[in-house]
């Protein structure tokens, strides 16, 4: 993996110069804010896997068509002007001013255009009952708290993109799971046995809460490691990232975990761009939910809306902050609604 820090004075022109340099699959692996020269700066530190030995078949199998680039950009020129088209039959004075007010906010949050036109129609459709923006939100962005009642799976997969918190967020929900059911035993296993980082700090926990712990890079592993769990009632596996060319189906059927049962969660945060690029190599055959991380770098939260509505996937959990106490909790709509609408980040 290349792996670079960008410094600027936002953060979308540190992530405009992500792009230009490393491409829409970069990963952002860390980023905060310090003061330079007596001004405030935004540094982000980014990865993009780089893969030198690429098979000549393999090369044929993944190229690009020729000018998909210049197709996918006039399409999606083409998009924005069908949407101007259309916003002057978006006849917004049949909508009341509360409604109306809250459409525009959300437009100016960086909702997406059909998401706006699908939420103009659905007031439209609901004017006789006055129907407020939350309603019409709450029929869009599925919503489904991780609970043990929603969640009851013995096996729960967590994945996601480098850098996005994953296991921090294992270790959270963990923790989580045993105050929601204090007799439950809960058990570890780590994918990833290359990087040091994350193995530490799992092992490290797992050890501090008296919870098992394995590793299992490999089909073979995994089956030990399955079986090594014994009576535990809910196990985590933490998920390696996946490079560029990976799909998280294939990385399932190579760990053995395709024809388990499980659920999978996927941790993305609102600060990431290229979100649906990203997003298309992490489906799978299992349910799976989208949790939500580090929400309190991030300025805007209309990905919410944006990535609900795109997967049609259940929220089920938000996370914010550096601690690992407190800073996970079982997403509700009045929570995801405040974060919104208010930016008023959860509290735990």
């Amino acid at each position: 993996m290349q792996v670079k820090t960008y410094i600027g004075n936002s953060t979308k022109e540190v992530l405009d110069a992500i792009k230009n340099e490393l491409g829409s699959d970069a990963v952002i692996l860390s980023s905060r804010e310090r003061q330079k020269d007596g001004r405030r700066v935004y540094e982000i530190t980014a990865g993009a896997e780089r893969t030198e030995q690429t098979s000549a078949k393999d090369k044929a199998s993944s190229a690009v068509p020729s000018g998909w680039d210049d197709w996918h950009k006039e399409w999606s020129k083409l998009k924005e002007q069908i949407y101007l088209l259309m916003q002057p039959s978006l006849q917004l004075d049949k909508l009341s001013p509360h409604q109306r007010v809250a459409l525009e906010y959300l437009q100016r949050e960086g909702v997406e255009n059909e998401v706006i036109v699908q939420c103009y129609n659905l007031l439209l459709a609901h004017k006789a009952e006055e129907a407020s923006m939350l309603k019409v939100l709450a029929s869009l962005v599925p919503v489904k708290s991780f609970t043990f009642e929603n969640y009851p799976q013995r096996l729960h997969i967590i994945t996601g993109p480098y850098g996005v918190g994953k296991t921090s967020t294992v270790l959270r929900l963990a923790l989580l799971r045993k105050v929601q059911v204090p007799h439950h035993r809960v058990a570890f296993i780590n994918t990833d046995s290359l990087r040091g980082n994350g193995r530490v700090v799992l092992r490290h926990w797992a050890d501090l809460s008296g919870f098992p712990y394995f590793e299992a890079p490999d089909k073979e592993s995994m089956y030990g490691a399955l079986k090594a769990c014994g009576d535990a009632n809910c196990i985590f596996v933490d998920m390696q990232g996946l490079a560029k060319n990976e799909k998280l189906e294939d990385k399932l059927r190579m760990l053995g975990l395709d024809t388990v049962q499980a659920h999978v969660h996927i941790t993305i945060s609102p600060h990431y761009q290229y979100l649906k690029e990203l997003l298309k190599r992490y489906k799978s055959s299992f349910p799976t939910s989208l949790m939500w991380t580090k929400l309190d770098e991030a300025e805007h939260f209309a990905e919410l809306i944006n990535i609900a509505v795109w997967t049609g996937m259940p929220i089920s959990a938000l996370s914010f902050g550096a601690e690992l106490q407190d800073s996970l909790i079982p997403a509700e709509e009045a929570q995801i609604w405040r974060l919104i609408l208010k930016h008023q980040l959860p509290k735990g």
